[in-house]
């Protein structure tokens, strides 16, 4: 839906019609007791859509991936069956000079006799042996070098998601992204270099040693065609288990990994509250299932080379027996007319395991297919940038962008001057492709305050996320003083916000040094003038050493409360700050600490453009333009 909000004068105590545009979605507009503007969200699909799984992401991602890299891992997959087929002339020369060292002139022929001399075929063995050595080589290089290219880009999207999901992502641990940049990415590499060159050994290795054995013995070629599909069929039957052992194995490290990394922050606090041993003993819990998921997969490895084994083993007995009944005259079938000699035995026999190899190879590879399956199932749960640059949007006001844009040596307009008027023209934010705010148009006088209300999830903190310029928009541009956002030097832009988040970030150190990451010149007197703006002063008093008092880790020993306050009184400190920007900062709060807390943003908000999420009535009651997201049509009382 698209949306527009004035802010030219308008009569008290009435209701006006905001013009329609594009749509024709009205919206109701008030002043001062809060103004509100229609934003309502397209939240559905395309009729018809089919419902999206983990399965096709995960299968969407890889191909993405590898995508670029195809050309490279078939002709690395070419080059190493072309390799596998050096061995037939290699198997002949073989069994033609040792049938002719057995049986003297079994060869027949000038050629042929000189090609069974044993030095000349030894030599040219060699030559092949030498020239099928260096292909191998070859091959295995250039998929290596595509594996760490397609690692490198899942790499760069999963860390560029990362720095463009903005603080209002919500996402796993750090242990859990810590094991998805390593052990989930790392498994993409074994898929690449292993299986996907696979496909043209498969069609074409086989294929040409059943040409090459039909053409002397038929019936060997029959035997090896029954034996060969049965290793796929039973191999793809193992598969079903060893997906579900993968997933266990990849869920069980990603779980671990965020254990141990959540304990490890909380090392100090468990000491003091007692519970190391409980702690020994659960994260000796969550290696033994890690263990167990781990046995799981080698069992089902296990499992698959036993059937690998026995089916090559069995075609490759049938074979023997038939050509050793063969060759002692009880059998005569299966030749094109003439009795089998030493030589054809011999070159069947020396083919036959060849025909295997790559059906060995896919076997032992498939687990490799699994393991990367199971991965990439994990990875689409994680933000992942855009696998090329986004081309239905101007640049894009994201980090990325900034930083792209100085690589390039192109010039940064700076921020504002002075606390700018604020436009989003025709907005559309739309994170994980779900149109949280669709063509949203309003516009915020300079010094002005909006506050932005809806149920959580509605998209307000996106939007918050997209006006300090740390995730991309879909559509439309911000524009701060008639300068596009996604043209300015953000890093300069947010070095200029005054920002309390829900959550907000204490370091260890003193109060001091807390206060002075916002402004690092400011006095004593400043600070407690801050501190009193964020009836904060009454807290910090009651510490040991007032302002020397050193705080813990993200605010240890203080409520959640008390850190707001801290917060907020750093945020006064930014007396050169072109915009205030609060996510939810009476969330959690009791109310008498939440009433503090209002108090002081409404002073630190006079003059300066402000925009405040919450859903908190008393926050809603807060003069000013007011924005709700996801309602068609706005009824607020003046």
């Amino acid at each position: 839906m698209h949306s527009s909000l004035s802010a030219a004068p308008c009569a008290c105590n009435r209701k006006e019609e905001v013009a329609q545009r594009r749509t024709g979605e009205p919206a109701a507009l008030h002043k001062d007791g809060g103004q509100t503007v229609d934003a309502d969200q397209a939240k559905t699909q395309a009729a018809g859509a089919g419902e999206d799984t983990p399965a096709k992401a995960a299968s969407r991602l890889l191909a993405a991936a590898v995508a670029d890299d195809r050309t490279a891992i078939g002709r690395s997959g070419r080059i190493a069956a072309l390799a596998d087929l050096i061995w037939i002339p290699q198997a002949f020369l073989l069994a033609l000079s040792v049938a002719d060292m057995v049986e003297p002139g079994v060869a027949g022929g000038p050629v042929m006799a000189t090609l069974a001399h044993p030095g000349v075929a030894g030599l040219l063995i060699g030559l092949l042996a030498l020239v099928r050595l260096q292909l191998g080589l070859l091959a295995g290089r250039t998929a290596q070098a595509a594996a760490e290219r397609v690692k490198a880009r899942l790499r760069a999207r999963l860390l560029g998601g990362l720095a463009e999901a903005g603080p209002s992502a919500t996402l796993p641990g750090a242990g859990a992204v810590a094991a998805a940049v390593t052990d989930q990415i790392e498994a993409a590499g074994p898929y690449v270099r292993r299986f996907l060159p696979l496909r043209p050994r498969l069609s074409l290795v086989p294929l040409a040693i059943l040409v090459t054995a039909f053409a002397v013995n038929w019936l060997s070629a029959l035997i090896l065609l029954a034996a060969g599909p049965m290793i796929p069929l039973f191999m793809a039957l193992i598969g079903l288990k060893a997906r579900a052992a993968s997933d266990s194995q990849h869920g069980e490290l990603a779980r671990m990994g965020a254990f141990l990394l959540d304990r490890l922050r909380g090392l100090d606090t468990l000491r003091l509250a007692g519970a190391l041993e409980r702690t020994d003993a659960a994260v000796a819990h969550a290696g033994e299932r890690f263990r167990l998921a781990t046995m799981k997969v080698l069992k089902v490895a296990f499992l698959s080379s036993t059937v690998l084994e026995l089916f090559s083993a069995l075609g490759l007995a049938l074979v023997a027996v038939y050509v050793g009944f063969s060759l002692l005259g009880q059998v005569s079938a299966g030749t094109w007319g003439a009795p089998m000699d030493l030589f054809t035995g011999l070159f069947v026999l020396l083919l036959a395991p060849e025909f295997f190899a790559p059906l060995r190879a896919f076997a032992a590879a498939y687990h490799d297919k699994a393991g990367a399956e199971a991965a990439a199932r994990i990875l689409v749960t994680l933000p992942l940038a855009d696998p090329a640059p986004m081309a239905a949007t101007p640049v894009s006001a994201t980090v990325s962008a900034t930083a792209s844009a100085r690589g390039a040596g192109l010039a940064l307009a700076p921020p504002p001057a002075r606390s700018p008027e604020v436009i989003l023209d025709a907005l559309t934010l739309a994170p994980g492709g779900r149109p949280v705010i669709d063509r949203l148009s309003l516009r915020l006088p300079a010094g002005g305050r909006l506050i932005v209300a809806g149920p959580s999830g509605a998209g307000k903190s996106t939007l918050i996320d997209a006006l300090t310029g740390l995730r991309r928009i879909d559509g439309g541009r911000i524009l701060l003083d008639g300068l596009d956002l996604a043209a300015l030097d953000l890093d300069a832009w947010r070095a200029r916000l005054a920002f309390l988040s829900q959550e907000p970030r204490l370091f260890f150190g003193t109060v001091t040094a807390n206060l002075r990451r916002a402004r690092p010149e400011a006095t004593e007197a400043e600070m407690w003038a801050a501190l009193d703006l964020a009836g904060a002063r009454d807290l910090v008093e009651q510490m040991p050493r007032g302002l020397g008092t050193r705080l813990g880790e993200d605010g240890f020993g203080l409520s959640v409360g008390e850190a707001r306050r801290i917060a907020l009184a750093r945020a006064a400190l930014r007396r050169d700050a072109l915009m205030l920007i609060a996510d939810e900062p009476t969330a959690g709060l009791d109310d008498d600490t939440a009433g503090v807390v209002i108090a002081g943003l409404d002073r630190l908000s006079q003059g300066v453009s402000t925009v405040i999420a919450s859903h908190d009535p008393r926050v809603l009651a807060l003069p000013g333009l007011r924005l709700d997201i996801g309602q068609r049509v706005q009824e607020v009382a003046e």
